[in-house]
């Protein structure tokens, strides 16, 4: 069978109170359109098709990075005419209407429905129960059979009573495709609702199935701020159960791992941190509490103690980050490599085996291999125009307290005194001290305080 996949996602979404297009807030963060982009593709199907419409550059900017085709409903018509607008992308294959605004769908939700289309050949929706139906479209079922869907606009007192729903998924025949050009916009809002196949496909003596969801909360769309809460609350918790299920090991439910995170089995996380982004972690990996952590890659074995902050950095094998570091993009720290204590790193390679344990800022470095950054050390990197480069080679030790006024270079094996301040290259294998000379000036101390 061939399989067209088209999700709508035209729509502003009023009720959000938002400039942004309803469909790209975020989800654990991930534009809602995203999970259904997601969710179609896993069906292997021959072509999926977004509808655009409203915010429509900012839509197809993100979605054109899943390879999607794209098509552009002009004018917000309704629901019917919007698939239309897809139609030469169709090109005669079943279709599968999705929506943009509804991320908590599940591949098994899917697979069990198109298996119950394809056996009743015909077109279908997918139905579900809620307690308080208001808003939705309602459904008269005699068994799987749909008799009639009224939207809630043009339902009787009587009809907005009933509990069962259309969630507006639903598959249509590539030969009944062409059933949706007869819809008319007489209702009363004069939209082309694709509900109205059924009134179509009804008079030329074509049955409609509904298949029947019984969990609403997953089919639904996220129509309000706190509809967009639950959604992130209930995807925060299929997140972190994934991961558990992989092999990682949560202490704390209280930990936030936006949905684009990798993380290798063996791996320990601590209450209260947040994973965010492209983040890649390896295997044994330990988190330490009240890290924040995006766009990163930690190999394997990588340790991070609390209260860390990081940003686009790779960390290699073996590395100790924390507590209380900072580390910025464009930061490449090497197998081995220790910061600590109230360290800032930043657009920086740190050799193996390196260290800065204490107090220091390390920006637009290239640090050797064991090196020792002593406590209070600052690349002085910026003359107030432009950004300069330090390189300090192998088995360095920087004193305490040290500035290296870029651009500069430390050879290897050199030792930089405490309290240095160095403006010049260093050789290889010296000592260099720059300090004003001590004196002892006499009279100038504090007064002793006699005695009463």
């Amino acid at each position: 069978m061939q399989l067209s996949v088209v999700i709508l996602a035209a729509g502003k979404g009023e009720r959000m109170l938002s400039n942004k297009p309803k469909v790209m807030h975020e989800i654990m963060g991930k534009p809602m359109v995203g999970y259904a982009i997601e969710r179609a593709e896993e069906l292997s199907p021959t072509n999926t098709v977004v509808v655009l419409g409203y915010g429509k550059e900012a839509v197809e900017g993100y979605v054109k990075g899943y390879g999607v085709t794209c098509a552009l409903q002009k004018g917000q018509k309704g629901t019917a005419h919007a698939l239309l607008s897809a139609e030469k992308f169709v090109k005669g294959h079943d279709a599968l209407v999705l929506y943009g605004d509804v991320p908590l769908l599940e591949r098994s939700t899917l697979e069990g429905f198109l298996n119950f289309f394809r056996k009743a050949d015909t077109v279908t929706f997918m139905t579900t129960d809620v307690e308080n139906p208001a808003g939705y479209g309602r459904v008269l079922m005699k068994r799987d059979r749909i008799e009639k869907i009224i939207e809630e606009i043009d339902a009787s007192p009587e009809e907005r009573k009933i509990k069962r729903i259309n969630t507006g998924i639903c598959a249509i025949p590539g030969r009944l495709f062409s059933l949706l050009k007869l819809i008319k916009a007489d209702n009363k809002k004069g939209e082309y609702y694709l509900t109205d196949i059924c009134n179509i496909a009804q008079q030329k003596g074509i049955t409609v199935k509904g298949y029947h969801h019984g969990r609403s909360s997953e089919v639904l769309g996220i129509n309000s701020r706190k509809e967009l809460l639950d959604a992130n609350v209930t995807m925060k918790d299929r997140v972190l159960d994934g991961h558990m299920k992989n092999g990682v090991t949560l202490l704390d439910r209280n930990i936030y791992i936006e949905s684009n995170v990798i993380i290798q089995k063996d791996t320990t996380i601590f209450p209260n941190s947040y994973i965010l982004g492209k983040t890649w972690i390896g295997e044994g990996v330990s988190i330490g509490p009240n890290t924040f952590m995006r766009d990163s890659v930690l190999h394997d074995r990588v340790t991070i103690e609390g209260f860390v902050v990081m940003e686009g950095a790779e960390l290699e094998e073996g590395v100790r980050v924390g507590p209380f570091s900072r580390i910025r993009p464009a930061t490449l720290l090497k197998k081995g490599v220790q910061v600590s204590n109230f360290v800032e790193v930043k657009n920086s390679v740190l050799g193996e085996g390196s260290m800065a344990n204490h107090l220091a800022y390390i920006g637009d470095a290239e640090i050797g291999e064991d090196v020792n950054i002593g406590a209070g050390t600052i690349t002085c990197n910026y003359d107030g125009k432009k950004k300069h480069k330090t390189i300090i080679e192998d088995n360095v030790f920087v004193g305490s307290n040290t500035e290296l006024v870029a651009p500069v270079r430390v050879g290897k094996y050199a030792i930089i005194g405490a309290g240095s301040t160095i403006t010049r290259d260093v050789p290889e294998g010296v000592l260099a001290v720059s300090r004003v000379q001590q004196r002892h000036i006499k009279a100038h101390g504090r007064k002793k305080q006699c005695a009463e």
